[in-house]
């Protein structure tokens, strides 16, 4: 074995040599045969594949073989896809071959990072700045995490060149690379209210100063997968569905007409409104509209009625065990009749990272979404849990989320998306939940829910939960960490340690009412329900640390059809085997990009070690991976 670690440190070592060479002539522009060479080289030493197909595509783009750079520059993109320099060869190389929308996002990246403005290259044609290619733009010079807010809205002046604005998707459909689904039309969530109020509310104040500072107000956006019907549409329907239409006029009239009737509708403009059909319809209007993706309605014996995701950010496990039936009463009875996984692990430390790994099944340097300054997409061969669930029959909704997976792709699956910055109480996402069902529960459903009642958040910049401001004592009322320090990175408090409390049993309170309904209206073998965090809180460490315990021992449990009935597990578990547990209780496939393994309760093989690191940006690199016996952990110095 020494003899081995011998040998490859001294191929490290040469590798090393290799790429600062190679480096040296590239800043030279020197791409001739002995670069060529020791190209090779570096490959065979072993070299970092990443920077060996960055090096094959300036070697080629500089010999005339634009498109071969392009190849070796994608290649490397889908392995380590944040990186300035792939972006500048890529960049060049798009250019070199007329993709002016690729290059255009390649050069926004690298804006965005270095935060400078974007200018448009003199090598690439201001026709390329088309509409569709300037919404592009604003995505990628914006914040992955807020849609379907745009920080930086791109337009163009003839004086004054590319211009950014804040703004919002708002009644347009937000910028998509994929062709094969319908793209998402952003609406405006309304429920019980009157007719165009939202659609007023939102056209007024989107283009106010500080509207992205102040995420809009908390405006909650109803975003749905949906064709522009030019004044007509034609629904034909295999079986009975209910199909969502959406207005763009106060007042608008749709003229409904089957085979056994005809009548004119008030169709509300700006948020989705529901027809239950059970023939063929002609649809139509004076104006456009939108028609959104049909419910197929009943149920299939390969489904179950309903698959229900509860992502409750920032749950810590490592907290709330010793508390569980005190605090979570509700939570601890249902899933008393399930599966509560006691050792289970958050690969990342906040919900950016953590989401889409939940989602895929891999780790963040796997899937290259982990940076919450650059809008990376994910790939397009990778299947999405929603994804996943869509294809198997199920009627898709994120009946509550913050917006997250909609620019990455990391919750593509879904047809429809209710979404707000930040106010995620549970309490309105079980009431949705409740409506939907009642509407549709005659149909299979994947609905994903995702709340932040107990996440902790900078003081004063957000504010605390009332019912905590009154009952402190004075003292512990007045220790909140002002700033705007990183919630993972905050300091412990009486007061956010009580809020987070709070919030937990706040929480609690809502799912009771959640796991009622289910009790009342599905038996155990009709639903799947999980529940699950994405990493823990800082607000009670005494000594903080970014992949403490505290911040990453996260809960899951699982109750319903497969899962075992009354079982605590202590083997290892991390979010990463989400997806191939659902893979198995579902009966979908597990691609090879999924990291997660099935745990043993379930029949798989398991895992003995979990990985826990931080990826935060400007921050050093830490991991810390565990068994049941050992802790490693590591930190870069800068």
């Amino acid at each position: 074995m020494s003899e081995d670690y011998a040998a490859f440190w001294r191929n490290n070592e040469h590798a090393q040599k290799l790429f600062y060479a190679l480096l040296a002539r590239a800043e030279q522009d020197s791409y001739d045969d002995d670069f060529l060479m020791q190209l090779a080289a570096y490959r065979e030493a072993g070299g970092d594949a990443v920077h060996a197909d960055i090096f094959a595509a300036q070697y080629l783009l500089a010999n005339g073989d634009a498109a071969n750079a392009v190849t070796c520059g994608e290649r490397a993109f889908r392995m380590h896809a944040v990186e300035p320099a792939l972006w500048a060869v890529l960049c060049r190389a798009y250019t070199a071959t007329a993709r002016y929308t690729d290059a255009l996002v390649m050069q926004a990246y690298t804006a965005k990072l270095l935060n400078r403005p974007l200018t448009l290259p003199t090598d690439i044609p201001r026709s390329a700045l088309t509409p569709e290619v300037l919404d592009r733009l604003s995505v990628a010079m914006g914040k992955p995490s807020y849609a379907p807010i745009a920080l930086s809205r791109m337009s163009w002046e003839a004086e004054k060149g590319l211009c950014a604005t804040e703004s919002v998707f708002a009644g347009e459909f937000i910028p998509a690379t994929d062709v094969h689904r319908p793209p998402y039309y952003v609406a405006t969530y309304t429920e019980q209210e009157q007719q165009g109020n939202k659609g007023w509310l939102l056209q007024t104040i989107q283009s106010a100063e500080g509207f992205s500072f102040n995420v809009g107000g908390e405006f909650v956006y109803d975003i749905m997968r949906a064709s522009r019907a030019p004044g007509r549409a034609e629904i034909h329907c295999a079986g009975e569905n209910v199909l969502p239409v959406i207005g763009v006029a106060p007042f608008q009239k749709l003229h409904v007409e089957t085979e056994n009737m005809e009548q004119d509708t008030p169709l509300n403009p700006a948020t989705p409104n529901f027809f239950r059909l059970t023939e063929d319809a002609s649809l139509s209007s004076d104006r456009d509209f939108l028609v959104g993706t049909p419910i197929s309605i009943g149920h299939d014996p390969m489904r179950r009625p309903l698959v229900l995701n509860i992502l409750a950010d920032a749950l810590p496990w490592a907290i709330l065990r010793e508390h569980f039936a005190e605090w979570m009463p509700n939570t601890a009875r249902f899933f008393a009749q399930g599966t509560i996984f006691d050792q289970h692990f958050s690969v990342s430390e906040y919900t950016y990272p953590s989401l889409p790994t939940i989602e895929t099944g891999m780790y963040p340097h796997h899937s290259q979404i982990f940076n919450d300054k650059i809008a990376i997409p994910l790939a397009a061969d990778i299947s999405t849990l929603s994804e996943r669930l869509h294809d198997l029959g199920y009627a898709t909704a994120n009946l509550m989320g913050d917006g997250i997976g909609i620019y990455n792709g990391a919750t593509r699956g879904h047809d429809r998306l209710l979404v707000a910055g930040y106010r995620l109480l549970a309490y309105e996402g079980v009431e949705r939940t409740i409506r939907h069902l009642e509407g549709l529960g005659d149909s299979d459903q994947f609905i994903f829910l995702h709340t932040a009642d107990l996440h902790p958040w900078p003081y004063p910049l957000f504010q605390i939960t009332s019912s905590v401001q009154a009952r402190l004592p004075l003292t512990e009322r007045l220790s909140g960490a002002e700033g705007s320090t990183p919630s993972p990175y905050l300091r412990a408090t009486p007061l956010s340690a009580t809020a987070c409390i709070q919030g937990i049993r706040d929480l609690d309170r809502a799912l009771g009412t959640l796991f009622s309904y289910l009790e009342q209206h599905y038996t155990p073998d009709e639903y799947l329900v999980n529940i699950y965090s994405d990493h823990g809180v800082p607000v009670f460490s005494e000594h903080h640390y970014i992949v403490s315990p505290e911040m990453t021992h996260a809960a899951w449990m699982m109750r319903g059809a497969g899962v075992p009935a009354g079982v605590t597990v202590s083997e290892m578990t991390s979010t990463v085997d989400i997806y191939p547990t659902l893979a198995h209780l579902l009966h979908f496939p597990v691609g090879e990009h999924v990291d997660g393994v099935l745990p043993q309760i379930f029949g798989g093989r398991g895992r003995e070690i979990t990985f826990s690191n931080s990826l935060y940006p400007g921050r050093t690199y830490c991991l810390r991976a565990r068994t049941k016996a050992h802790v490693f952990h590591l930190e870069t110095t800068d």
